[in-house]
C-alpha cells in the first residue's frame, strides 16, 4: 500500500502540484491578517496564464475609494513587484513563467477595490 502511494504522488503534475498546494495553502492560512487594513481571503492556481491568484479583502481606513489615486496605486503596485523579485520562496514558480496576480475587494461595497499582475516579463 506505501508503495502505490509513493508512485501515485511522483506522477503528480507540476500543475496539479500546484492546485494542490494552493488549495492546501488556503485551508491553513487563511483568512490571514496581513494588516488591521488587508486581510487574505485565499489563494488559487489558474492554468491560464499559469499561476496564482492571491483574493484579498480591504477593510478598516484603506477601503476607501479616495485613496486610489493614480500615484498611490502606482506605488502600490511597486511594492508588490518587490516583494515577488525578492520573495526566494516563489523560485520554483517564476523558473515556469508564472503570472502573480492580487486582488483586493472592497469590504464595505463587495466590489473590487484594486487588482495587479505581473509576468515573468516584470519580475
Amino acid at each position: 500500500m506505501m508503495l502505490v502511494f509513493a508512485g501515485s504522488s511522483c506522477t503528480e503534475s507540476f500543475s496539479d502540484r500546484c492546485r494542490r498546494e494552493a488549495e492546501e495553502f488556503t485551508a491553513r492560512q487563511c483568512p490571514r491578517l496581513l494588516s488591521e487594513t488587508i486581510v487574505l481571503d485565499s489563494m488559487v492556481y489558474v492554468d491560464e496564464p499559469q499561476g496564482f491568484i492571491y483574493y484579498h479583502t480591504v477593510q478598516g481606513e484603506l477601503d476607501n475609494d479616495s485613496l486610489l489615486t493614480p500615484e498611490r496605486l502606482a506605488d502600490f503596485r511597486e511594492t508588490l513587484l518587490q516583494s515577488i523579485r525578492k520573495d526566494l520562496g516563489l523560485k520554483r514558480y517564476k523558473e515556469h513563467n508564472f503570472t502573480f496576480t492580487y486582488h483586493y475587494i472592497s469590504a464595505s461595497k463587495g466590489t473590487t477595490f484594486t487588482e495587479a499582475s505581473f509576468g515573468p516579463d516584470e519580475y
